[in-house]
């Protein structure tokens, strides 16, 4: 079985593994080493200079947010762009038909390869990282495709699909350090746009006379000038983009990651990650959150700003070791690839 060749499709858009902060490209990274070093030989499509112990196939010369395009470039040209770097990933597959026994698609590609399994006639299981919309569902309902979702709730509105199995998002526990004791503030990380809602975790600070620190990349420039900037002072604080090695520093000093998300987030890897370091979650009760956050155990589970400043001053009455402990039985990165291996030993008998 382990003589087969594994394809995996890696996204395209930022490195693998990201140099800041990242989500899919972790998730890549950690299952390709997994496979790897359970003796799988595997082939990773992605971008050239990305780092692996499988073997790169490049499918374009560096990462999508690398490109600098011309000021006199079309609008569509980005689009276009990435277009031909899946143009150019479906080639590299063909010219390895009959030597690859199963493919594990990674790429955010909008249903292009959901006939990949007919053109190849092997396997091919497309893993949702982003949520499904309608004309997305009904590209999959007539391919039939295969889909591995990240969370229970990803499948919600659109329970008809083809749903091989759940697989929870893991990381390796091994790159967060534990504190027991955290130091004097509260976090927020992921970008700053309206969906991931900081402007309510920066309310519900100030209501308690705590810190904040803010990190991760603006998405949305306006929103950012608007309404989170009037609000920066001495106690809240925006660091921006920060380094791999910076983040996990914050995770562990942090009282808490607060997570007041206004949409269906399919995982959150900021969760997990917050909670390896023993930071509790304070969250609004959207997409996977009420999977990953076992309410007033490894943090609260709250429905809106009132509530999320009474969590933050009860903050003190969770335990930080259970919520490693949580991440450590659920979404650890060895049991993420151990339920993608039970997929691969499946189809591979």
């Amino acid at each position: 079985m382990k003589k087969s060749k594994i394809a995996i499709l890696g996204p395209v858009g930022i490195s693998i593994p990201p140099k800041k902060q990242g989500g899919i490209e972790w998730m890549v990274y950690y299952l390709v080493e997994g496979l790897a070093k359970k003796g799988y030989q595997v082939l990773l499509f992605a971008p050239k200079g990305t780092k692996t112990s499988a073997k790169l196939i490049p499918v374009c010369q560096k990462p999508m947010e690398e490109y600098k395009l011309s000021s006199e470039a079309e609008a569509s040209r980005k689009l276009r762009l990435e277009l031909s770097i899946l143009a150019n990933t479906l080639s590299e597959l063909i010219k390895r038909r009959g030597k690859i026994g199963l493919v594990l698609n990674h790429m955010v590609d909008g249903g292009i390869f959901t006939n990949l399994e007919k053109l190849l006639k092997i396997p091919v299981f497309h893993t949702l990282h982003l949520p499904i919309y309608q004309e997305l569902a009904e590209v999959y309902k007539k391919t039939d495709a295969r889909l591995i979702t990240i969370s229970d709730n990803q499948r919600k509105n659109f329970p008809a699909l083809n749903y091989a199995t759940t697989i929870y998002n893991g990381i390796d526990l091994k790159n967060f350090d534990f504190s027991k004791k955290p130091k004097n503030y509260f976090l927020f990380a992921g970008k700053i746009r309206p969906s991931k809602n900081p402007l309510d975790a920066i309310k519900a600070v100030k209501k308690s006379g705590e810190k904040l620190l803010l990190i991760g990349k603006i998405s949305d420039e306006r929103y950012f000038k608007s309404k989170i900037k009037p609000l920066l002072s001495k106690n809240i604080t925006y660091l921006g983009e920060v380094s791999v090695l910076k983040i996990k520093q914050i995770y562990a000093g942090a009282k808490a990651l607060l997570f007041p998300i206004k949409w269906q987030e399919p995982f959150g890897l900021v969760m997990i990650e917050a909670m390896a370091s023993g930071a509790p979650v304070i969250a609004y009760p959207a997409g996977a959150v009420p999977e990953v956050v076992k309410d007033k155990e490894t943090g609260f589970i709250v429905k809106n700003l009132n509530e999320m400043e009474k969590a933050i001053k009860n903050i003190d009455k969770i335990d930080r070791r259970r919520c490693r402990e949580r991440v450590g039985k659920y979404f650890s990165a060895e049991k993420m690839v151990d339920d993608y291996e039970k997929i691969i030993k499946r189809q591979l008998k």
